[in-house]
């Protein structure tokens, strides 16, 4: 398996638990437990940072190297834009820290959710339509 077929499928597995993670968005569930999809969150962040590290190690320093200076130039565009990602997951990790914290406000929890979710998707979208294209030959 190439190295890019190994980040495109970490991206098809985030991408089932964040389903899993959304068909369980129901406020009045929440607010009685929100134990499985705080559970199901934490391993969707952290699969999620151990692929943040390997694009950032294996992936970025490759293409932004690149002799062609549209794929490094797309390479250093897409890092750039990922600071934001990995900010907004931070601050909304913070934000739900608990079972507890989800159960408190369900509704605004789903509505956090949804929006980092979008987000999350739109990147995944780009990165394997632009980026992991570029890569394939070079990775």
């Amino acid at each position: 398996m190439s190295q890019v077929e190994r980040f495109r499928e970490q991206h098809a597995q985030a991408v089932a638990v964040v389903q899993q993670i959304s068909a369980l968005l129901n406020p009045v569930a929440l607010a009685a437990d929100a134990t499985k999809v705080r559970h199901l969150l934490s391993q969707l962040v952290g699969a999620l940072q151990a692929h943040l590290a390997m694009e950032d190690s294996l992936l970025y320093p490759k293409l932004i190297a690149s002799s062609d200076a549209k794929v490094s130039g797309m390479a250093k565009r897409f890092q750039q834009e990922m600071g934001g990602i990995k900010d907004a997951l931070g601050a909304y990790v913070k934000k739900w820290p608990s079972a507890v914290a989800i159960q408190q406000n369900p509704a605004l929890f789903i509505a956090d959710t949804r929006g980092i979710f979008a987000a999350l998707a739109k990147r995944i979208e780009k990165e394997d339509k632009e980026l992991y294209v570029a890569a394939a030959g070079m990775l």
